[in-house]
C-alpha cells in the first residue's frame, strides 16, 4: 500500500514484480537481473525480496538491513 506521500505524487509508487501489488517506492528494492539477454534493474517489495524471489538471471546478494 502506497504511502500518503505516494498517494499524492504517482512518481513515489511502484509495481513489485514478484506479487504485481503496488507500493512506495520506500518499500522497495532494486534487484539486478537480465530480461531478453539485457541486464535491467527488477523493482521488488521488501517482503518478497524477503522471502527469496529473485529476478530471472540474478547474480549477486541481497541481505536486508533493518533500519
Amino acid at each position: 500500500m502506497p504511502s500518503e506521500k505516494a498517494k499524492e505524487n504517482k512518481a513515489l509508487a511502484a509495481t513489485c514484480r514478484a506479487c504485481e501489488k503496488s507500493f512506495s517506492t520506500e518499500l522497495m528494492v532494486a534487484l539486478p537481473g537480465v530480461e531478453q539477454g539485457h541486464p535491467r534493474q527488477f523493482p521488488v517489495c521488501v517482503a518478497c525480496a524477503q522471502k527469496g524471489w529473485r529476478p530471472p538471471g540474478f547474480s549477486g546478494v541481497y541481505t536486508f538491513r533493518p533500519s
